[in-house]
């Protein structure tokens, strides 16, 4: 008896009601677990459900530190279960309310999913969102007590339909050239117009909405009113099977909107799984001008072979290329050098140019055998960029030499990269969290064959996707059949279990490493976002050969993360922007893959 009345007293009437209104919205009346499901399940969350160690640090910041986080979920969980407060996520995963409440009113979720691990609990925890990227009503509402129960906060208005950022987005290029198939067009037009009709949005990607617009906004009615604009006006794109559109939200930039993608599930046709889900919101802020295009945009270079071959032979000796690219004198390496070392230095303002005197020039990074300066120079062009390239020369030698010193004073300066010893040292006293949704699904193309070959194994149709993408013979069919991997990944908690506890494994080792040997943590610079970062060797083929290259940032908070991976080839030219590595496990002579080398 008195353990039932502990029970009941762990939750109070104003923590029951939150749960009790979350059955009142569309995705709880619309979502109902089968009868059949519920009688299988206890209201005794602990007696069929195995809570794993990774979530336990997120169940302890949702209920707070010092407080028994299991009982607490646990009362949760009866209270949703006896008031029928559940939700089917997917065929395997059922979602339920907390009596923690967002900014907004609304009930955190949680979830939990059927155990495939044989000799275990039938059912585990498989979702506890992180708090920290999330508005709680408690952070908003500080020490204050208020008398009687809690009304919800009302949900701001929506920001205004942005028609002029959706014309913008529609004459953009990705979406020129990347039209949706009509075939897929009119599936969706068969769909009722509001998006969440026949689209899943969980949880994180409401979040991230929500994160996006810096407000409380009702995220289902803003996606169901930019969906319906988006289709009826066309503006869609269509990338490797997903449906991209537009949302009335600037990103970072102040120019460009956020947009959202849309992909078909793989389990649609089985009960109670709608069609498609959002499966990505990108809020990442576009470049007004393109790093990989930036040269040529502004100048015409002729040939860039012969080009780079110049500056290659003016230059004080490097190897510009990989052991696999060919032919013995190959510089890919040096073209990648040359695009995004004009890049950077455009965005620094230290490409000078003056127009009465006919001359524009940069200073390459590059020295030549008595280490001088080399700077790349050019005239006015009557073509469609407004430079052409003219020579490569150091300061004061022959004519362009001369030209140079006799137009600017100073002369043009080296990019600049790095701010602080933070940017060059990595720091083992530091956090270090990691991007696992990222670097295992989204860049699932990037990992060993052998590596995944090994980790899937029971899974025959993730192993069957894998052998499809690696002979495919066309890219079309290599990225859909990453697409079929990365959804049989994602559905099959036990794979991707094993998946993140490899790499976890390899991440470890790299740290271990760098603690040996400072220099094994390589500085870099990330064209695409125009940050700094550190590169980390990741060996998850147990070879002692690094197969990929963790990229890790230091946030403002003082930890680190794991973005993101790279492919050694990829590695090797974002840290050569910096400088040529001095590393044991980052040079030249590593081999990199054929798919690399297209």
């Amino acid at each position: 008896m008195e353990e039932i009345m502990q029970e009941e007293t762990i939750l109070s009437s104003e923590d029951r009601l939150v749960i009790r209104r979350a059955a009142d919205s569309s995705k709880y009346q619309d979502s109902p677990v089968p009868a059949e499901l519920i009688e299988a399940l206890s209201d005794d969350l602990t007696s069929f459900v195995f809570v794993p160690y990774s979530t336990k640090s997120k169940l302890s910041s949702l209920y707070g530190p010092g407080l028994d986080f299991v009982a607490l979920v646990s009362a949760d969980w009866k209270e949703a279960y006896e008031r029928g407060v559940l939700r089917m996520h997917n065929e395997r995963t059922i979602s339920f309310p907390t009596h923690i409440e967002m900014a907004n009113g609304e009930a955190v979720e949680v979830s939990i999913a059927q155990n495939l691990q044989e000799g275990a609990l039938p059912w585990f925890l498989s979702y506890v969102p992180v708090v920290e990227h999330m508005k709680l009503r408690r952070d908003i509402e500080g020490d204050a007590s208020d008398e009687g129960p809690k009304a919800p906060y009302a949900k701001s208005s929506l920001p205004p339909l942005f028609e002029r950022g959706f014309e913008a987005m529609q004459e953009s290029e990705d979406y020129l050239v990347g039209p949706v198939p009509q075939s897929v067009v009119e599936e969706l037009e068969s769909f009722a117009d509001s998006l969440s009709s026949f689209a899943w949005v969980a949880q994180r990607w409401s979040e991230k909405i929500a994160e996006c617009a810096k407000d409380d906004i009702d995220v289902l009615a803003l996606l169901d009113r930019d969906w319906k604009f988006a289709l009826s006006n066309r503006v869609l794109r269509y990338y490797e099977g997903k449906v991209i559109f537009p949302v009335s939200i600037l990103r970072d930039d102040k120019e460009t909107l956020v947009e959202v993608s849309l992909k078909r599930d793989r389990e649609a046709d089985r009960p109670g799984v709608m069609p498609w889900h959002v499966c990505f919101v990108d809020d990442f802020p576009r470049q007004k001008v393109r790093a990989g295009r930036a040269l040529t945009d502004w100048a015409y270079l002729g040939n860039m072979d012969a080009l780079v071959e110049n500056l290659s032979e003016f230059a004080l000796d490097e190897k510009w290329g990989f052991e696999r690219d060919g032919e013995p004198k190959e510089y890919s390496i040096l073209k990648s050098y040359l695009t995004y070392t004009f890049y950077r230095l455009q965005s620094e303002g230290k490409v000078l140019e003056d127009e009465e005197k006919g001359i524009a020039a940069f200073n390459t990074g590059l020295v030549d055998p008595t280490y001088e300066a080399i700077y790349a120079c050019f005239s006015p062009s009557n073509m469609e960029q407004p430079w052409r390239f003219e020579a490569f020369c150091k300061a004061g030698s022959k004519m362009w030499g001369k030209k140079l010193v006799a137009s600017f004073d100073p002369l043009p300066q080296r990019a600049a990269y790095f701010e602080k010893k933070e940017d060059l040292l990595f720091d083992g006293n530091r956090t270090l969290q990691r991007d696992v949704d990222h670097i295992l699904l989204d860049n699932i193309d990037r990992l060993p064959e052998a590596f995944l070959a090994e980790e899937l194994r029971g899974a025959d149709d993730a192993i069957e996707a894998l052998s499809r993408a690696v002979n495919a013979q066309d890219e079309s069919s290599r990225r859909g059949a990453y697409d079929e991997l990365r959804d049989a990944v994602e559905s099959n908690v036990r794979i991707k279990r094993r998946l993140i506890n490899r790499l976890d494994d390899a991440i470890e080792l790299a740290q271990k490493r760098v603690e040996w040997n400072f220099k094994t943590a390589v500085p870099a610079f990330y064209p695409t976002k125009n940050t700094m970062s550190l590169l980390l060797p990741l060996d998850l083929t147990e070879n002692d050969q690094p197969d990929v290259a963790l990229v890790v940032e230091l946030m403002e908070s003082g930890a680190y993360i794991g973005q993101t991976i790279l492919t050694m080839k990829m590695a090797y030219n974002n840290a050569r922007l910096i400088c040529r590595p001095d590393s044991d496990w980052l040079n030249t002579s590593l081999r990199v893959s054929d798919e690399e080398e297209g």
